[in-house]
């Protein structure tokens, strides 16, 4: 059984990136769910609460909240606790918007459920521009 998973999507936001997987089929609000200047997911109930996502590559549903979700983004990328990357299996412009003015790259469509074959910890290579995510699984132990 290989380790490596590659998924196929569209870019959104160019760019590469890489870093641990931090996932959630679930909706962030990153206006008031998060702490901009930590990194940290404080919403209470969240199965992202009390983690960080600073160099992340941050996988969730979509976001929800108000228009302040591109200016939370921002101020996380301009205090270095931005996540690395940002994949959305559904798109909202506002998180569209923080991702382009922050230089984050993001990715959607992707030919496979994200939530069934990433986890918490894989290590994930994003090429946003080839629209290519090389997933390895972390090893147990």
């Amino acid at each position: 059984m290989t380790n490596k998973i590659i998924i196929r999507g569209r870019k959104v936001v160019g760019g590469k990136a890489e870093g641990e997987a931090l996932i959630a089929d679930e909706r962030v609000s990153f206006w008031g769910g998060t702490d901009p200047v930590r990194g940290i997911v404080h919403e209470v109930g969240s199965k992202f609460e009390g983690k960080s996502f600073a160099g992340k590559v941050f996988i969730f549903r979509f976001t929800k909240g108000s228009s302040g979700t591109s200016a939370y983004i921002n101020i996380a990328s301009r205090e270095g606790v931005a996540p690395a990357a940002i994949i959305n299996t559904e798109l909202d412009s506002l998180c569209v918007l923080g991702c382009a003015i922050s230089d984050i790259p993001m990715i959607t469509d992707l030919d496979q459920d994200p939530f069934r074959v990433i986890e918490n910890g894989d290590w994930i290579k994003l090429d946003a521009d080839a629209g290519l995510i090389e997933v390895t699984k972390r090893t147990a132990g």
